[in-house]
Order: structure tokens, then C-alpha cells, then sequence
């Protein structure tokens, strides 16, 4: 694991480091209990992390779309809140494509109060928050089911 901050830019050499950045936001944030790297599922056994991401951090909504099928996926109820956001482009060096690993805090251990989804740019590592959505004591599997 490779998280470096380097003149207040945050990269990682890979997904791990992004796992690594959500489960310590520190104080200004709720604690994040668990991590899930975001990959498409139409793939079986080798499910490809790289995607577009598009969302929009105001109105709490996502959606992903696989680089290798182009298979979109919504975060939770985001099709029915679409605000048509552009798309994630990474700040430092433009590239729009990344891996996206949603962190959620699940206090009781079976419900889920909060999400947060962020982003590593596979040119240059930067690594960023994208947006996050407050929850209302979700089952954590019906989440989990749903990113």
C-alpha cells in the first residue's frame, strides 16, 4: 500500500490504497466499518474494476459504467434522482477513467446510515472523494445489491 499526499494531492498505486483513503477520513466524516470495490458483474470470475464514472456530490447520485462492456449501474435510487451530471474526469491529468470503491458505515453492524463512494484515476493514481448520501438504517446486504 502506497497512499502518498504529495503538495495536498492524494494518489495510490492501485484499489487497495483507495479502500485505505475511505476507511480513514478522519473526524470530519462518519466511520467507515467496510469497504466494496465496485466491478461489473457481467463478467463472472474476472470482473473488471475500470469504469466512467459520472455523479454528482449534491444531489447524491452515481452511476458507473464498465469500461469493457459498457454496462451501466446506478448507485441505490440514482436513476430516479438523475440530475445528468458530466463525467468524472481526474483533476491532475484529465483521464476519465477509474476505479470507484464505495465505503459505508454500518454502526449496529447490519444497518447502513451513510455511503461514500470514491475514485482513483488509473493514469496518475490521484485519489478523491466523489460524492456520499446519507441513508436511512438500510439493511446492509439490500445496499450492497444495489452499488
Amino acid at each position: 500500500m502506497v497512499l502518498r499526499t504529495v503538495a495536498g494531492v492524494r494518489t495510490g498505486e492501485d484499489v487497495e490504497d483507495l479502500r485505505a483513503y475511505l476507511m480513514k477520513l478522519g473526524d470530519s466524516a462518519p466511520p467507515v466499518h467496510e469497504t466494496v470495490v465496485l466491478a461489473c458483474d457481467n463478467h463472472g470470475d474476472e470482473r473488471p474494476t475500470w469504469t466512467y464514472v459520472e455523479a454528482d456530490a449534491r444531489a447524491g447520485t452515481a452511476r458507473r459504467r464498465c469500461l469493457q462492456c459498457a454496462n451501466s449501474v446506478s448507485v441505490l435510487d440514482s436513476a430516479e434522482r438523475w440530475t445528468h451530471p458530466t463525467m468524472w474526469c481526474c483533476a491532475t491529468c484529465g483521464q476519465s477513467i477509474a476505479e470507484v470503491v464505495a465505503g459505508v458505515s454500518v454502526p449496529d453492524g447490519e444497518h447502513v446510515d451513510w455511503l461514500v463512494l470514491g475514485v482513483r484515476c488509473v493514469e496518475c493514481g490521484r485519489v478523491e472523494g466523489l460524492t456520499d448520501l446519507v441513508l436511512p438504517g438500510l439493511p446492509l446486504p439490500a445496499v450492497l445489491s444495489q452499488l
